[in-house]
């Protein structure tokens, strides 16, 4: 709650008399004042003898003893003592009061005075700056001045000094203005006339202007005509304005949103409901929510969704049902590299050096370098001859997992399993080249779609990967349980292209500038290693990831070089035969 401060200005109201400022003091603080704030000045420091109102300062002087007994009453009161400075005798006389008095001003007729500030900045404490009737070039200069000479906080003080002032001449929406401007705290000092009712009005919008301090006179009896009556409160009114400032912060308030607000947002705002059956593990998008109002607490508001979703569900979450932060978790992603050494035309592949590393531990970087990857996997046979894979730990960054060597889908789930995955994205470990950037494509395309199964409708071969919710895996595994053939499961993206009504496959273009049809970046023969040893050799790639970025500016730049292994098919494709027999193989329906 931003709470004003509000200073009883005393000024003269005392008229030189100890008993009458004592009574003053009293008055302000059965009044609800934070504070009191006096004028200290000599009438032989602040006027020559010609001044008009010599004599008058001569009649308002009090010595410095009444003054240290009228602080030491003030801070008894709980008040706290501001004090006008006006001339090197209340300098003298702060110096020896210093530890009673919370704060200085300088009023708008003396801001102009370099002694005052520089013999003012050793106090250090907080000071107010009348600024009324000064023009915006001059308080920019004198401002620059004070900051430059003062240590304390500033906060300037907005109000005409005239008495009484007219009420049009207020100018409240100046308060604002300076506090924007000089990005300063900014308070107001009130001279309306005190018979008018907006003389204890207009503090009130002052505040809820952006005034942090209100400065207002008090005085004993207003008919008495003493100094500075005309636009004091007697204690009676002033108490009232108090009490009208006090409301006017509750009604202010903050910038904190108030509980029972919040609470009737929650209970009245529009949640997120599920739209259909939704099933454990599967990937919940914008396409499966609907909103609606519901009582269930802590559900998903409706403004959540973008920041929130997609989430991937822990358990059954039936149609029409507000979902709660604790029915979902954030998609954890793997990579799993699927990798053997039974290759027969290119003899333990994976294992031989490009530019001195190994061709699986090239694939190996690259996916580590992938961002929105929870982890990868190695996912190799529990067979003795695929055991040096194991030791592709890459200082334990990939974790190993063996399992049956003829069943793909089933080694994929086994490290979904062990990583606590909910999406797995399949890469061959025959890949040195695969493409961070475009695995995290893939990711995101196929988190925002919701799908089963994602891949590339067209891309560089040897670059990229099919992406998969783990829930659909363990639906097909589930197919794939009564079959005794398993000889083409590591066709595994097969077996989702050809069952639609089974499966949602999400089918991307990639970006143009990823897309190279004629080059061939799979190890798989001799012409292929002699190939990339020269690419990693002459990009002089060390222990580090390829980009496809910087591959795709070198290949560019030297386009011969693919001539290099250009003449080798992909015999499965070229394969007629065998494209009809696994169509008809990974066809449930």
């Amino acid at each position: 709650m931003a709470k004003v401060k509000v200073i009883a200005e005393i000024a003269n109201a005392h008229l030189g008399d100890p008993a009458r400022l004592a009574e003053l003091i009293i008055a302000a603080a059965d009044s609800g004042a934070d504070g009191v704030k006096f004028q200290w000045f000599k009438y032989d420091s602040i006027a020559t003898p010609d001044f008009i109102h010599y004599q008058t300062y001569i009649d308002l002087s009090i010595d410095n003893k009444i003054w240290a007994d009228s602080l030491t009453l003030a801070k008894g009161l709980g008040l706290e003592v501001w004090v006008d400075i006006y001339d090197e005798w209340g300098i003298e006389l702060l110096a020896e009061l210093e530890s009673l008095v919370d704060g200085l001003k300088l009023a708008t007729t003396v801001i102009q005075s370099d002694t005052l500030i520089q013999a003012l900045k050793k106090f250090e404490k907080p000071l107010l700056i009348g600024v009324g009737g000064w023009y915006e070039e001059e308080i920019d200069k004198q401002l620059s001045y004070i900051k430059n000479n003062f240590k304390g906080p500033i906060i300037l003080m907005h109000g005409f000094q005239g008495y009484p002032t007219r009420t049009e001449d207020s100018n409240l929406s100046r308060l604002a203005y300076y506090k924007q401007r000089y990005q300063l705290e900014v308070g107001f000092a009130d001279h309306e006339d005190a018979g008018n009712e907006m003389a204890i009005d207009l503090p009130v919008y002052a505040h809820l202007l952006g005034a942090g301090i209100i400065e207002k006179h008090i005085t004993i009896d207003r008919s008495s005509k003493g100094i500075d009556y005309y636009s004091a409160l007697e204690p009676d009114e002033f108490k009232v304005m108090v009490e009208k400032l006090r409301r006017a912060e509750v009604v202010l308030g903050s910038l904190d949103i108030k509980e029972s607000e919040r609470k009737y947002l929650e209970d009245s705002s529009l949640k997120i409901v599920s739209r259909k059956d939704i099933s454990p593990g599967e990937i919940i998008t914008d396409k499966k929510i609907r909103y609606k109002r519901s009582s269930v607490p802590h559900a998903f508001m409706a403004q959540n969704a973008s920041e929130q979703f997609p989430l991937i569900s822990k358990s059954v979450i039936p149609a029409d049902t507000p979902i709660t932060p604790d029915m979902v978790n954030k998609p954890r992603v793997c990579i799993v590299v699927i990798c053997r050494l039974k290759s027969t035309r290119l003899r333990r592949k994976a294992l031989l050096p490009l530019n001195g590393i190994p061709s699986i531990e090239r694939c190996l970087m690259n996916c580590l370098a992938v961002p929105n990857c929870d982890q990868v996997v190695l996912a190799t046979s529990d067979l003795p001859e695929d055991q040096p894979l194991t030791n592709f730990t890459l200082d334990h960054k990939v974790r190993i997992v063996t399992g049956d060597p003829t069943n793909v889908p089933k080694r994929i789930l086994q490290s979904a399993e062990a990583t606590n995955a909910d999406i797995v994205v399949r890469v061959t470990g025959d890949d040195p080249f695969i493409s961070p950037e475009m695995l995290t494509y893939l990711i995101d395309q196929h988190i925002n779609s919701g799908a089963d199964f994602t891949h590339a409708k067209e891309s560089t071969m040897g670059t990229v990967g099919d992406v998969i919710t783990v829930e659909a895996l363990r639906r097909l595994l589930q197919l794939l349980q009564h079959s005794e053939d398993l000889t083409y499961t590591e066709y595994l993206s097969f077996y989702f292209m050809n069952n639609p009504t089974l499966f949602n496959v999400n089918s991307i273009d990639i970006p143009d500038q990823w897309i190279f049809p004629d080059w061939r970046l799979t190890l798989d023969e001799a012409k292929d290693l002699e190939l990339f040893e020269k690419i990693f050799k002459d990009l002089d790639v060390g222990k580090r990831p390829l980009y496809f970025e910087e591959l795709k500016s070198f290949l560019l730049n030297n386009p011969k070089l693919m001539d290099i292994n250009s003449g080798i098919k992909v015999k499965w494709l070229e394969d007629t035969s065998l494209i009809n027999e696994l169509n008809k193989a990974t066809k449930f329906i």
